[in-house]
């Protein structure tokens, strides 16, 4: 069955135009926050639900909870710190003169107001506390990591209203947990899978995706990239996308395959990133999540199996399905796992994304054993990447 949110209920924060139009009006004085983008798209997925049970930024209890625990103050598993801390001068100015039961407009890059934020508090956060419970690591050369030292040293902790949905460029594609949960039942979905990706696809990739597909536990399929704020070197948004419409498109069953984005940063915390990721595919009405090698990892910051460890640490009514690390190997000419193939690593092709980007770097060709050709004439057009 369709699970329930996390924490039984979807969060629904959101306000109609003509109460949009009001509750500005209204409050047109109010003080404004602009906040890092990262935590513009924060406030936009809490208002639609998609961090069930939250209701607006962390306060001080939780984020304890969740550094020491893995878990909010009421015990629910929650591996994420979701907070507010505006920086620059005209933010700290702002956030200075505010108090319990204030509120304030949050603004998008445009600076145009998308939120309203009723204050319950402010407190000072431990940067170093936070990097090391939930990156495992001080180390600046994490990107995460080194983004907390831009960060204001206040946070600013309270429910939100969403006032309107932000505008993304992944358009249509941009589907809510109540939106996707209305198209699984269309479709007549009970148990569905999610796929977690931030990557166009590859053959490794489509491999996971087909033996999903093919389980009798498993009516469809969500595929779903994290295609907000990634990192320098990680592809473009826009190509993720096109690139995964023409695999769905041209090779996927319609009826059992579902593409939308998500518009959030990519958490690079290995495996406390990968619950999180499972527990917002969970609200987005998934029962069942694909977890392969290495997930939501970064270098050598992690195990690459401790992302499917982790599941078995926290109870979040999510069933992952667990995939060991998958190649192509010559002499089976097929994809294969250790655990199918029995083949030396010499007749295994690499198919991780470094080894694609650095192809493609050189000009040289990618055998379809390895990336679909469409997917490659996708990628040869230059300016792929993010700089």
């Amino acid at each position: 069955m369709i699970p329930p949110p996390h924490g039984g209920r979807l969060v629904e924060r959101t306000v109609s135009p003509v109460e949009r139009d009001r509750r500005l009006a209204e409050r047109s004085v109010l003080p404004r926050i602009q906040p890092f983008i990262d935590q513009v798209y924060d406030a936009e997925k809490i208002g639609l639900g998609a961090y069930s049970p939250l209701e607006g930024f962390q306060g001080s209890s939780d984020l304890e909870s969740v550094l020491a625990r893995g878990r909010l103050s009421n015990d629910l598993p929650w591996t994420m710190p979701i907070l507010l801390t505006p920086s620059g001068k005209e933010n700290e100015r702002v956030v200075a003169g505010l108090s319990a039961g204030d509120e304030a407009l949050l603004t998008d890059l445009n600076g145009e107001p998308f939120a309203l934020l009723h204050i319950e508090e402010k407190f000072r956060y431990d940067r170093a506390r936070l990097a090391q419970s939930t990156y495992g690591t001080q180390d600046t050369a994490h990107p995460n990591v080194a983004d907390l030292s831009s960060l204001g040293e206040t946070a600013v902790a309270g429910p939100i209203d969403l006032l309107r949905r932000l505008d993304h460029a992944t358009g249509r594609f941009e589907l809510s947990p109540a939106e996707t949960r209305q198209e699984f039942s269309r479709r007549g979905w009970k148990n569905v899978a999610a796929y977690q990706t931030r990557n166009v696809p590859h053959t490794a990739h489509e491999y996971l995706q087909r033996c999903t597909l093919d389980r009798d536990d498993v009516d469809g399929l969500l595929v779903h990239p994290v295609l907000g704020r990634l990192k320098k070197g990680d592809y473009k948004p826009e190509i993720i996308l096109e690139a995964y419409r023409t695999l769905v498109d041209r090779y996927y069953p319609a009826d059992r395959v579902l593409l939308a984005s998500l518009s959030i940063a990519m958490r690079y915390a290995g495996p406390k990133a990968a619950l999180f990721l499972a527990i917002v595919r969970k609200n987005y009405g998934c029962g069942l999540y694909i977890v392969g090698r290495d997930q939501a990892g970064l270098g050598k910051y992690y195990d690459p199996y401790a992302c499917q460890r982790i599941f078995d640490e926290y109870a979040i009514d999510v069933r992952p399905i667990k995939f060991a690390e998958t190649f192509f190997c010559r002499r089976c000419g097929w994809m294969a796992t250790p655990k199918t193939c029995g083949h030396g690593a010499s007749e295994h092709l690499d198919t991780s994304q470094t080894r694609i980007r650095a192809a493609l770097a050189k000009g040289e060709k990618l055998p379809s054993e390895i990336i679909r050709p469409e997917v490659v004439e996708i990628l040869s057009r230059g300016d792929v990447l993010l700089t």
